[in-house]
């Protein structure tokens, strides 16, 4: 599983229209804030956030900014220059007049509540489904971007941003293999050949062109060598053949900070790719390819980020293009974290797990929105019915059956949970009990490790599947203890043990 940070972004290359005497504010507000993201209502943050750290953010990419902050300071500079000023983020001239945006700014301020609602959770309680097992390997600090379980032979993979190598692990959990990609590993896929592995580049946001895609041959004797390069911040990719030449594509999301883009690489001959791109911009998070619409050809389904959060289905015409169809939107607060596509209720067609819960822009703030939310698929790719999970920072989620009863249980990991609670819910079980009631449990040792990212698989072929939570440490606001005992235990994962068989 990939791990990303999230920022909020509103990219403006034309001029808002002039405010009319005609609109209140609050129609003002969702005109102009609704035009390059869903408009946000005031309700979704509180004052302080809105007042001192989105609002002169926002500004920002309106060509309004703070006093004592120029323009030039906030452009990255070297490579990345280049893309943030052809994308126009930070507006020479104002693209707003100074009365309009004080309307805005003071609607949300003035509607803002002083404190959002707490989150209403149930009860955590020891699981008795899943034994924690610590690895013998370590790595100090832990900084784990990726893990994953071979669904064939149990072994491990795992992704280390600070050594930027890739372990490879028996199902005993032994290193019998590194490979040094030489920076942050994002997103791991295998074939009886190689390993194709999506580098960052860069762990912290930037708009710098430094990412690639790197081939890891199956020999250990031959060389790693890269296949693209110049890419935004890639953190996730997906492997298909989108135009049925024989050949496997890539489709890359480059998440950038400010820029970036998804884009599917053509495989023209083998090693070498063209870029065409499906959608320029900022977020883009995490893809899959399904053959949504079912006609008979793969389509690439893509979770966004970064402001203009969304779920977007790039429909294949068989001919080279791709049209775009929203399948979901979501509100710029949310911070979308994750998704999948998986026939959740097995009624054959496909539904969507998804996460909210990125806490990096401001705070941390405790939103009563964060959680995971399953959409149910009504056979017309419309998600009228929705199961919502509470769940503060949530960040990935698996959805199986993992104690065995016949239906749909889910796991899901925090990487911003509340550190006030005890036992932290930075992993938790939702156990499925029947007409839309889950009961909560976690292990006893959540608290040794940080969760990001998390993988599924049976590691001990008895039947059941089995989890693997890595563990990336990261400061906590005011709490240097938890980060001092994350890098004193040193432990990069810990794998879930099914006990179920």
């Amino acid at each position: 599983m990939l791990i990303v940070f999230f920022l909020l972004f509103c990219s403006v290359e034309e001029a808002w229209p002039q405010d009319t005497s005609r609109e209140t504010t609050k129609q003002l507000s969702a005109r102009v804030c609704g035009s390059c993201h869903s408009a946000p209502t005031p309700d979704l943050l509180d004052k302080r956030s809105w007042r001192d750290v989105v609002l002169p953010r926002m500004g920002t990419f309106l060509g309004i900014y703070p006093k004592g902050v120029s323009r030039t300071s906030l452009i990255e500079k070297g490579a990345a220059e280049t893309y943030i000023t052809s994308h126009n983020v930070y507006p020479e001239i104002p693209t707003i007049d100074a009365h309009t945006w004080k309307k805005v700014r003071d609607y949300y301020v003035r509607n803002a509540p002083s404190k959002l609602p707490k989150l209403a959770v149930t009860p955590l309680t020891v699981s008795k489904t899943f034994t924690a097992v610590r690895p013998a390997f370590s790595i100090q600090p832990p900084s784990t971007t990726f893990v994953n379980i071979d669904d064939k032979t149990g072994s491990v993979t795992i992704g280390d941003a600070v050594s930027g190598n890739v372990f490879s692990l028996t199902p005993q959990l032994s290193v019998v293999r590194r490979d040094s990609t030489g920076e942050a590993p994002a997103w791991i896929t295998s074939n009886d050949d190689a390993r194709i592995a999506t580098i960052m580049g860069s762990f912290s946001p930037t708009d710098a062109p430094t990412g690639k895609v790197v081939w890891i041959p199956s020999d250990p004797k031959r060389s790693i060598s890269e296949i693209i390069t110049g890419l935004q911040r890639p953190v996730h990719h997906a492997v298909a053949d989108l135009d049925g030449n024989g050949e496997s594509d890539i489709v890359i999301c480059e998440f950038g900070k400010w820029t970036g883009g998804l884009s599917w690489w053509k495989c023209k001959k083998k090693g070498e790719y063209e870029r065409i791109s499906l959608r320029e911009g900022p977020g883009a998070t995490r893809v899959e390819i399904r053959d949504w619409n079912r006609d008979g050809r793969l389509d690439v389904i893509a979770l966004f980020a970064q402001g203009n959060e969304n779920i977007t289905a790039f429909i294949n015409n068989g001919d080279g293009t791709f049209a775009e169809e929203t399948v979901l939107q979501f509100p710029p607060s949310w911070g979308s974290s994750y998704f999948a596509v998986q026939d959740i209720d097995t009624d054959g067609d496909n539904d969507i797990i998804h996460c909210a819960g990125d806490n990096a822009d401001f705070g941390p703030l405790l939103r009563p929105y964060h959680g995971v939310r399953i959409f149910f698929n009504n056979g017309k790719n419309q998600f009228p019915d929705t199961v919502f999970l509470p769940l503060h920072g949530a960040y990935s989620a698996i959805a199986a059956d993992f104690d065995l009863d016949g239906d749909t249980d889910i796991s899901a990991i925090s990487f911003f949970p509340d550190h006030k609670e005890k036992p932290v819910r930075g992993f938790v079980y939702y156990e499925n009990e029947g007409r839309g009631t889950y009961k909560t449990s976690t292990f006893p040792e959540v608290g040794a490790g940080r969760w990001i990212v998390m993988d599924s698989g049976d590691i001990d072929h008895d039947g059941d599947l089995d989890l693997i939570l890595g563990s990336l440490v990261m400061e906590v606001k005011g709490r240097h203890d938890l980060v001092d005992n994350w890098v004193k235990n040193a432990i990069p994962f810990v794998i879930l043990e099914n006990r179920t068989r």
